[in-house]
């Protein structure tokens, strides 16, 4: 968190701000607001929308320290999705909403408001760091010849950005490649790899499949796959 932010007011999703957050239907839940000692807040609420209308809930001092003040608000959960901002008392125009697009002067539409969800978590491997990997722009392992719709291009060639060969252009990156370059891939911090689409197509994108019942051969097919799969899977459970 940078300087100018730890002088201002702040809540986000983590446990930090939201202890639960994945609260029951028809419970309550508490979140939390850091507010610096320096800042002109003097109060807050909780604005928070029940069944279309909206409520505020006043929040009350939690603890301090000597650099913040911690104020605890308990939410009404109405709704499968709750969805809320904090109103804050005090400052140069007397009030301030803050929001997941942070702070603001006036009123503001509620998309970028916090939400909580009520329903089931995602499973673990879900919650971490995705990489995704468009195959033939990655890594290439062999070549291969270009086929008859595309337009060939070495490694280092500049990308076709618009126009009719942007889907043409063939770099011939494979599957195997990606395997090769696990090792980066891990050192990224990343827990799970997800592919464009990877079935026999006419394009470099490969959204306009031919097939959905095998991995295009130029990726070095169902087998390059079945190595990708088994490497990744290895470092999972390692």
């Amino acid at each position: 968190m940078t300087d100018s932010a730890w002088s201002q007011p702040h809540h986000d999703g983590s446990a930090t701000y939201v202890p639960d957050p994945n609260p029951k239907l028809g419970g309550k839940v508490n979140v939390l607001l850091r507010v610096p000692r320096t800042s002109d807040v003097t109060s807050a609420w909780v604005r928070v929308i029940n069944d279309g209308e909206p409520e505020l809930v006043r929040a009350t001092i939690d603890r301090q320290d000597k650099r913040d003040t911690w104020l605890r608000a308990e939410v009404p959960v109405v709704n499968p999705i709750v969805s809320y901002r904090w109103l804050l008392d005090g400052g140069q125009h007397g009030y301030q909403w803050l929001n997941g697009a942070g702070l603001h002067s006036h009123d503001v539409a509620d998309a970028s408001d916090f939400r909580l969800s009520t329903y089931d978590p995602p499973p673990q491997w879900a919650t971490g760091t995705m990489y995704q990997i468009f195959p033939d722009r990655f890594a290439k392992s062999v070549d291969r010849p270009a086929p008859a719709w595309a337009k060939p291009a070495d490694w280092d060639d500049p990308v076709i950005g618009e126009g009719p060969d942007t889907p043409r252009q063939y770099f011939g990156g494979d599957l195997d490649g990606i395997t090769a370059h696990l090792d980066h891939i891990e050192s990224l911090g990343v827990g799970t790899i997800y592919l464009t689409p990877f079935f026999p197509a006419e394009s470099n994108h490969r959204y306009n499949a031919s097939t959905f019942g095998k991995v295009d051969p130029l990726l070095g097919g169902d087998e390059a796959m079945a190595r990708l799969a088994a490497a990744a899977h290895a470092r999972a459970s390692a």
